[in-house]
């Protein structure tokens, strides 16, 4: 088993204890009430970083991306001066300069089928290589972001509760179960954070730590990952 798989699962056991131990001191009321609004918030921000990763790639960077390469291309006389043409148009977009892109394959394919024809070039490469690798890292981010915002609405309706535990009766038994939906808890966190490397992972960054391989070989955190995903690598 690689060392990286059994680092994913010693991390999904911390999370799940931890949570345990939250939930018995929080009691099951506030517990209750996190455990729905997580499920809710996960919902409402996949929903959203969905919508607004697309809405701000097609409106956004999309443009930007075809019209810089259109331009870069326009005098390309050979695959070379196509590949550096590609390379020179994504380093003068400040919101993508980081990311490393692989134009080599891509243009030589396209040179071969569509000669120097700089649109239906630029096209075609924003189409298979730029937003197969920006899409999902804007997804990561928004929902990242909307699950936060999300989550701290929830605690503080939930945190009302807590006054239950001072119930001389049900203050026992509250903790009990605080403990019990604990575990809930900690499912949930470990789908928010197979939810983020499912992003990571279809924006192919860093594969040697990141990938459904590594997943796959782990005992524990692949039955919540291909839980949620389990159409491409069986448990």
């Amino acid at each position: 088993m690689d060392l990286i798989a059994i680092i994913y699962d010693l991390l999904a056991v911390v999370i799940i204890i931890n949570c345990i131990a939250k939930g018995a001191k929080n009691g099951f009321a506030k517990t209750a009430i996190q455990t729905v609004g997580y499920i809710c918030s996960i919902v409402a921000a996949l929903v959203i970083s969905r919508i607004c990763a697309s809405i701000l790639y097609t409106t956004v960077i999309q443009p930007a991306v075809v019209s810089s390469m259109e331009a870069s291309l326009a005098n390309a006389v050979d695959t070379e001066t196509v590949i550096n043409g590609l390379t020179e148009a994504v380093e003068s977009l400040p919101a993508i300069s980081l990311l490393l892109f692989d134009f080599s394959g891509v243009a030589e394919n396209l040179v071969a089928s569509v000669g120097l024809d700089y649109a239906a070039i630029a096209s075609a490469v924003e189409e298979s290589v730029i937003n197969p690798v920006v899409e999902p890292i804007l997804e990561t981010f928004i929902f990242a972001i909307s699950l936060i915002i999300l989550v701290s609405v929830v605690s503080l309706v939930a945190g009302g509760s807590k006054v239950i535990n001072k119930v001389p009766v049900i203050g026992g038994v509250n903790s009990f179960f605080g403990g019990v939906f604990g575990i809930f808890n900690g499912a949930l966190e470990l789908c928010v954070a197979a939810a983020i490397l499912r992003f990571v992972i279809s924006a192919n960054l860093f594969p040697e730590y990141f990938s459904e391989e590594i997943i796959s070989k782990t005992y524990l955190f692949k039955w919540i990952y291909f839980a949620l995903w389990g159409d491409t690598f069986s448990i």
